[in-house]
């Protein structure tokens, strides 16, 4: 027995060894999880594919005619069930089993079977090749037969079932996006190349005689399975149907495997990604979600979906993540399904609810104490009027009917203020102001506004606020204080800052819009830094006849319109060396300003810049 060697020879051993690994690969894919349709089929087809290339290299190494004879026979047996075995692939894989009956499969499979035993036989009849020779290309000595008319209807056949296959999958990848479309590219080229070696081969187009191109070019058919199944996992994606359902639902979804790659995602998904959706197929999940919609991996055994409430630190919106395993028939973890569903005005509602609750907690302590004690005046006192007669009596129960409609009159106030803001337009903070001041009763004190902003409230809200502050002022420091008025402009390094602006320009940045306010101070002693935290608590009060809702009226005020407000030390005071704290100043930002700032006479844009 005599043995050549050739580059080709170690060529066609690499391929089939890398064959034999797609091959079984596939069966633990389709062991290790439930087995996916089509996969089974593609194991048989890669085997069979190992079977013709090591056949052939051994042909090829082979120099005496009856050696190179024995293992073309042999190869006979691979070869000849490879038209049919894509092509039942090709129909499991578009999702077209109701094809697949076992009277089609049966007369498909005669053609393999009829040309098999036509080989072995073929001395008998010689249909299959006739006149075998051995002719020396220059690379290596090749066998060259004549082929029979057995071959060339077969070679018909082949034609035209790998032409339905083409179609077919080229049907698939029109119709698909994504890691699918390319998938179908994919298994498109490793079908096409082998047909067109063939006609290379038989239009005696062939650049080395003896080679048998096709059979080499089955090779690039196995590639392009070995790749599509290490590099996008084809034998562990969802089905057809699925992918449907998903780009249908109204929420995010991302589908992860076990090997935590995205390997699904819709339209709706695109905002939790860091590339393209397209890019996203295929890549790692913690590279491209978003970190707060990763969730955690599934765990093995528990079916459990995890659900969480995660947050957007960029928009702020709220989302509810929901990661539900993907498992199989036997509970094995498959991977994993994600949905984030936006919750943003759920999770306000509940915050509100949660004021509300704690709104009515503090009425419910107000009731049972404040409103206690002149309920108790007025019992003693009336008892001690009858008894007695006497005019003392009777101004006690009248300053506590009073302090009673105070605190009636504050409670009220109180449950209205703490409603949200839902319609606002365009007001002037100077306009608000004044209106406030002309119902605050303090002839001798003096209030100045320093320029006008304009924003967006509910003015009626606004003003009451502004009174409520202008009256704490009065009730704190006396009848002669002195009260500022002044925006607060955005400062992108320190945040608000005092004064306004005298630029011209309008600033584009919405956000550095929203984050400006405006501040009311006084003169007086101002409030000390330990005590600012308490001051808008309900009830808080330094003054006897004080009700102590005054200032939790201005919070609810504010938050309703989505504010906020803070105490902090003034500087009008600070001349006065007696004063141990500068005046009493509140500040209130994130406020949503309207276009146009008022200096004295002349309207310009709010400069953010």
């Amino acid at each position: 027995m005599t043995w050549q060697y050739t580059p080709f020879l170690t060529l066609t051993l690499i391929a089939a060894v890398l064959v034999g690994v797609a091959a079984l690969y596939v069966v633990r894919q389709q062991r290790a999880y439930e087995p996916v349709p089509g996969g089974y089929t593609a194991v048989i087809l890669s085997v069979a594919i190992c079977w013709v290339l090591v056949t052939y290299a051994l042909q090829i190494g082979s120099v005496e005619l009856p050696q190179k004879l024995f293992w073309y026979r042999l190869g006979y047996i691979g070869f000849m069930p490879v038209p049919v075995l894509l092509l039942l692939f090709t129909l499991q894989y578009t999702g077209r089993d109701e094809w697949i009956t076992w009277w089609s499969v049966g007369l498909l499979f005669l053609i393999p079977l009829a040309m098999i035993g036509l080989a072995f036989t073929n001395e008998t009849h010689h249909l299959v090749w006739a006149n075998p020779m051995t002719i020396d290309n220059g690379a290596f000595v090749a066998l060259r037969p004549e082929y029979g008319r057995a071959i060339i209807a077969y070679v018909a056949i082949s034609v035209l079932l790998g032409g339905a296959s083409i179609v077919l999958l080229s049907l698939r990848a029109y119709t698909s996006a994504g890691i699918y479309r390319r998938q179908a590219v994919l298994l498109v080229a490793g079908t096409v190349v082998p047909v067109v070696a063939a006609g290379v081969y038989f239009s005696e187009g062939n650049p080395l005689p003896g080679l048998e191109v096709m059979t080499i070019a089955l090779a690039v058919t196995a590639g392009s399975f070995c790749w599509a199944v290490a590099r996008h996992g084809l034998f562990t994606l969802i089905p057809i149907a699925s992918q449907a359902a998903v780009e249908q639902m109204d929420d995010a979804v991302v589908v992860i495997d076990i090997r935590g790659l995205v390997v699904n995602v819709n339209e709706q998904a695109e905002p939790f990604l860091t590339v393209d959706a397209d890019e996203a197929i295929g890549g790692s999940v913690g590279e491209v979600l978003r970190p707060f919609a990763v969730p955690p991996a599934p765990r093995s055994g528990d079916p459990e979906s995890d659900r969480e409430v995660v947050t957007n630190p960029e928009s702020g919106r709220s989302y509810q993540r929901t990661g539900t395993p993907l498992t199989d028939n036997d509970g094995v973890v498959m991977g994993q399904l994600v949905v984030l569903q936006d919750i943003t005005e759920r999770v306000r509602r509940e915050r509100r609810l949660r004021q509300q609750n704690e709104q009515l907690e503090e009425f419910a302590s107000v009731v049972s104490h404040d409103l206690r004690n002149p309920l108790n005046v007025i019992s003693a006192r009336s008892q001690l009027a009858r008894e007695t007669g006497e005019a003392e009596h009777f101004d006690a129960l009248d300053r506590a009917a009073d302090r009673m409609d105070r605190l009636i009159d504050d409670l009220l106030q109180l449950a209205r203020q703490g409603q949200t803001v839902d319609e606002t337009e365009r007001v002037s903070l100077q306009q608000v102001a004044d209106d406030a001041w002309s119902l605050v009763n303090a002839p001798e004190a003096d209030l100045q506004v320093e320029s006008d902003m304009y924003v967006e409230a509910d003015r009626d809200r606004l003003q009451q606020a502004f009174e409520n502050l202008f009256r704490n002022a009065v009730d704190h420091v006396g009848t002669d204080v002195s009260l500022i008025v002044e925006p607060l402009e955005y400062d992108a390094e320190y945040g608000v800052s005092s004064g306004s602006t005298d630029s011209n320009g309008d600033s584009g940045d919405d956000s550095d819009r929203t984050r400006a306010g405006f501040a009311i101070e006084d003169d007086g002693p101002g409030i000390p830094a330990e005590e600012r935290d308490n001051v808008f608590d309900y009830g808080h009060t330094t003054e006897e006849d004080g009700t102590g809702f005054g200032l939790a009226i201005v919070k609810e005020i504010v938050e309703a319109h989505g504010w906020e407000i803070r105490a902090v030390d003034g500087e009008l005071a600070s001349t006065r060396e007696q004063d141990e704290y500068g005046g009493a100043r509140f500040e209130v930002t994130g406020v949503t300003t309207a276009q146009g700032l008022a200096i004295g006479e002349t309207d310009v844009g709010f400069d953010f810049s």
